[in-house]
């Protein structure tokens, strides 16, 4: 069985996300608005928090101060603060207006527009990481990442819905909506979400729920990370964790033209206890593409064959492989995580722990559409001629499209800030070169993503997924928000009137 991680072998482009072609140097670095400041005292913020705060020239800045992509090392931070709690988020922020540097909160360091870091102060939450169970709910800190959370949980008999990619941090994924492999029948990840706890522009720390700052609770799940505040804590509503079946089904890219709308005409409309989403990859442009469906079962395994012969039926071909195991949950997330054959501390990023075995994502781009509607032939074609459209150097091509409809679709739009609730599928434009590669390689292949994307827009709703931010994207806040977005610019305005946490796709701009 093919994992997710074979599918991105140059170093990780994987279903939580990848990253857009964004300047070196991010907006979000300039300064808070007012009049200059003195230099900072960075004795004195030493002294106010428990973490540690490492400067350019202090033993471990240099692993600290990278993101998970290799495209932003050259950001140097002026500081990097190592929360270990809630006060010293607070702390920093106080520090950081007192002084006029701009901070950013990184859990995963996953930002795929490079809105993690910047030359200012990167709060980083990864010590953060504690997960516990108390009285029904899941209580988690925002540093810690998919895998370890997973592994917790799962040793409980329970889990929550969560992506695919082990080393995202909770925080980025839960505040920008976050799908996985359970979501169709149990919403998304920011739909389990009970109460959050956040550090506000000011220093105050706050917690929103329902009844608690019920607005800011509303722009939370799914309004996108990093406009309203630095979340130090999230409270989710757990659910069992049954045995899954996982599945693929393999064609020959000749039978494109049936297999993509085939899939998109079955698995939005299949029972809320299959996700599926479709690959189509290739490790370079000369090469012929790998077309499959992969998916998870949650119902009784036997249930799954009527499901896949269905498929199949619509397709008017028979695959030419098709695996399914049933297995426990936890082997079903290190299966999509790509890291079966390791343990849960293996399954991180080098340095991340001692063991961390996973490469950090090299040169990598993405965009995102959302489809109301399965693909005419005419799109069929005008995608898979633009997919192989020729280019230089060793560019890893992919397209992941991930089934909505279930739980997803059933809330109103306007239910949280994650607007996309009447989208029948998600489909993810991917690519990659060595982060070393000649930048002619690398125009070329941003050339070719801008092309794959805007050969789609005719047919696709004008919706794109928020995780996956892309600095090219025109209209953004239409595009993520919707008609939601008007009343995310008010609850700026209400909590961040001075514009605190900016970035070039923060909420207002």
């Amino acid at each position: 069985m093919m994992d997710r991680r074979s599918f991105v072998a140059l170093g990780g482009l994987t279903a939580a996300g990848a990253l857009g072609a964004a300047p070196l140097m991010p907006v979000a670095a300039a300064k808070p608005h007012g009049s200059p400041h003195s230099e900072p005292d960075w004795n004195a913020l030493r002294r106010s928090v428990e973490g540690t705060v490492l400067l350019p020239d202090d033993e471990g800045y240099e692993l600290a101060h990278g993101t998970y992509i290799k495209r932003y090392d050259a950001i140097r931070p002026a500081a990097v603060v190592q929360a270990s709690r809630t006060e010293d988020i607070s702390e920093t922020v106080r520090f950081a207006q007192q002084y006029g540097v701009r901070a950013v909160a990184r859990s995963g360091g996953h930002s795929f527009g490079g809105y993690s870091t910047g030359p200012g102060i990167v709060v980083d939450l990864s010590p953060m990481n504690r997960t516990t169970l108390a009285d029904g709910l899941v209580h988690t800190q925002a540093g810690t990442k998919l895998v370890d959370l997973q592994q917790t949980l799962l040793a409980h008999g329970v889990t929550i819905s969560g992506g695919m990619c082990p080393t995202v941090g909770i925080s980025g994924l839960t505040l920008g909506g976050g799908f996985g492999m359970a979501g169709r029948r149990h919403g998304l990840t920011s739909d389990r979400l009970t109460s959050v706890r956040v550090v506000l522009a000011d220093g105050r720390i706050v917690t929103c729920d329902r009844n608690r700052h019920p607005d800011l609770f509303w722009a939370l799940r799914g309004g996108g990370c990093g406009s309203f505040g630095f979340v130090s804590d999230f409270t989710f509503e757990p659910f069992r964790a049954d045995d899954p079946t996982v599945f693929e089904l393999h064609w020959p890219w000749s039978r494109a033209a049936e297999v993509l709308p085939a899939w998109q005409h079955w698995a939005p409309d299949a029972p809320d206890d299959l996700s599926s989403g479709m690959f189509v990859r290739t490790p370079g442009p000369a090469i012929e593409p790998q077309l499959y469906a992969f998916g998870q079962w949650a119902g009784i395994p036997a249930e799954l064959d009527r499901q896949l012969d269905r498929f199949t039926a619509l397709v008017g071909h028979e695959p030419v492989k098709v695996v399914r195991r049933t297995m426990s949950y936890w082997a079903a997330v290190m299966h999509w995580a790509g890291c079966s054959e390791f343990t849960g501390s293996q399954c991180h990023g080098e340095g991340q722990t001692p063991d961390g075995k996973l490469p950090r994502f090299e040169y990598a781009l993405t965009k995102s559409s959302f489809f109301d509607d399965v693909m005419t032939p005419k799109a069929v074609e005008t995608l898979t001629r633009a997919f192989t459209a020729p280019g230089s150097g060793a560019q890893l091509r992919g397209l992941e499209f991930h089934a909505f409809g279930g739980a997803y679709n059933r809330p109103q739009p306007n239910t949280t800030a994650f607007v996309h609730r009447r989208q029948r599928f998600l489909l993810q434009y991917l690519a990659q070169v060595p982060v070393d590669a000649p930048e002619e390689h690398k125009q070329d292949v941003t050339r070719w993503a801008q092309r794959l994307h805007s050969s789609m827009l005719p047919w696709a709703s004008g919706e794109s997924y928020q995780n996956y931010t892309d600095p090219d994207l025109r209209d953004w806040q239409r595009a993520y928000y919707g008609r939601n977005y008007g009343q995310l610019a008010r609850i700026k305005h209400r909590y961040d009137p001075e514009r605190f946490f900016d970035f070039p796709q923060a909420i207002g701009r």
